[in-house]
């Protein structure tokens, strides 16, 4: 996990230091997400000990947000400008981080309320769709 967050930090210094007056400031970006992609697939992968519940799927999920964010940003920037692909991106781009940031908080021995909010939340707002959607009169 060491290695990830280093990581991490460098990918951010370097997408903050791309000067996007540059030709080549899209293709830095798209780059440097690519291997932001890998990264956190290759963090995704690693072993959780049992004693930090949770961190296992938080750490998927985050990976399978940070690959829907990286291939939406391709679709936003490869070729004529998406503004609606890059609102998506960035969208999955947060989730991706958010999982990180509770990742951070188990591993400091917290565990964060949101994580059960939110869940309760996404259950709540999915029922309340199925049953809009099995009533014809609403």
């Amino acid at each position: 996990m060491n290695q990830f967050f280093e990581n991490i930090k460098i990918f951010d210094s370097s997408i903050n230091a791309i000067d996007p007056n540059s030709e080549t400031a899209t293709t830095e970006l798209l780059s440097l997400l690519d291997s932001m992609d890998t990264s956190f697939s290759q963090m995704a992968s690693l072993e959780v000990p049992d004693s930090f519940p949770g961190v296992a799927d938080l750490a998927t999920q985050a990976s399978e947000y940070m690959t829907e964010a990286v291939s939406c940003y391709h679709q936003a920037y490869d070729g004529e400008y998406d503004a609606v692909m890059e609102d998506v991106a960035r969208q999955n781009y947060e989730r991706a981080n958010l999982r990180i940031q509770y990742i951070v908080s188990i591993l400091h021995g917290n565990i964060p309320e949101e994580i059960y909010t939110y869940d309760n939340e996404e259950t709540s707002d999915s029922e309340e769709t199925n049953s809009d959607e099995e009533d014809p009169s609403n």
